[in-house]
């Protein structure tokens, strides 16, 4: 993401990148984030990306035991929980798309 302040963000000025028209655009959990995009990835596909990831980790059953064994099976549930929360994206649709 090209925070305003950032050298990124002087370079994505200087090159005219689309940039968010608005400040929710440069939070990462929001409805219209709208990162740079990479070499991989459109910028819409970052989220996509992103969220996968996330989801992905703390789904993982080796981390949750770890999280279980180290803090405590609440906590572990907690986390589960918290992957079932789907976030809508401007670009990406409804949140159950997105997996």
């Amino acid at each position: 993401m090209a925070y305003p302040g950032s050298q990124l963000y002087n370079l994505a000025v200087k090159e005219r990148w689309l940039l968010p028209e608005k400040w929710s655009g440069y939070l990462q959990h929001s409805y219209d984030t709208s990162p740079l995009p990479t070499k991989y990835l459109s910028g819409p596909e970052v989220p996509r990306f992103r969220d996968n990831a996330f989801n992905v980790y703390f789904n993982d059953p080796r981390y949750l035991g770890m999280v279980g064994d180290k803090i405590g099976m609440e906590t572990a549930r907690d986390l589960k929980l918290m992957t079932k929360q789907k976030l809508e994206r401007r670009y990406l649709g409804p949140a159950s798309g997105i997996h």
